[in-house]
């Protein structure tokens, strides 16, 4: 994973990125259905960290704050960008 920018993966209608900041790794939530994008809080020591907690973010995001339907099975595909 070294020399990587970033990871991105698309659960249902958000797109989730993890991005490298100064000596920390983050984790991004873009919702295109409604234009939001969200940073979440914490700070991870390693991308698999921050991609471990990419699919509660989104569960929590579609479920919990739009009171959404998942179509999409439970599982995340990453790529490098």
């Amino acid at each position: 994973m070294a020399g990587a920018n970033g990871y991105k993966a698309k659960y249902d209608y958000v797109e989730l990125r993890v991005e490298r900041r100064d000596e920390h790794w983050r984790l991004i939530l873009t919702d295109t259905k409604r234009g939001e994008s969200v940073e979440l809080g914490e700070k991870f020591e390693t991308p698999a960290q921050a991609q471990d907690a990419a699919m509660a973010m989104a569960q929590h995001h579609i479920y919990e704050k739009h009171n959404d339907t998942l179509l999409s099975r439970s599982v995340l595909s990453w790529s490098e960008y």
